[in-house]
């Protein structure tokens, strides 16, 4: 139960969605498959939780589930920003980041790399 364009995205995981929701890609710099788990798990979210940092987080978990790194400290990390009324600038990985509307929320989630750094900036 979602709505763009009249496409309907899969239900995540067997989820069934208990309310139509509204979804539009505002930008996206990601294979449409990753854009298509990314509104998958940000719909779900949306549905599941009320308070908008249980909805940053179950995104941001659900998508390291689904796309892990190896763990390596530089490899990087996904972040989930969710909100009606903010501005952000941040850096991302090539093809790793998407800024979408769902219902009234906007989310953005990207992948960055953790920069190793030493305590007090040395």
């Amino acid at each position: 139960m979602a709505q763009q364009g009249g496409e309907e995205p899969q239900e995540q995981q067997g989820y069934q969605l208990q309310k139509q929701h509204y979804y539009k890609i505002v930008t996206s710099y990601m294979p449409e498959s990753f854009e298509q788990d990314a509104v998958q798990i940000a719909l779900v979210a949306v549905d599941k939780y009320r308070q908008l940092k249980d909805i940053a987080f179950y995104i941001k978990h659900e998508y390291d589930k689904k796309y892990p790194g190896s763990g390596k400290a530089t490899e990087g990390v996904y972040h989930c920003i969710v909100g009606k009324s903010f501005a952000s600038a941040v850096s991302h990985e090539t093809r790793q980041f998407i800024h979408m509307k769902v219902d009234t929320y906007h989310v953005i989630l990207w992948k960055s790399k953790d920069t190793p750094f030493t305590p007090g900036g040395e």
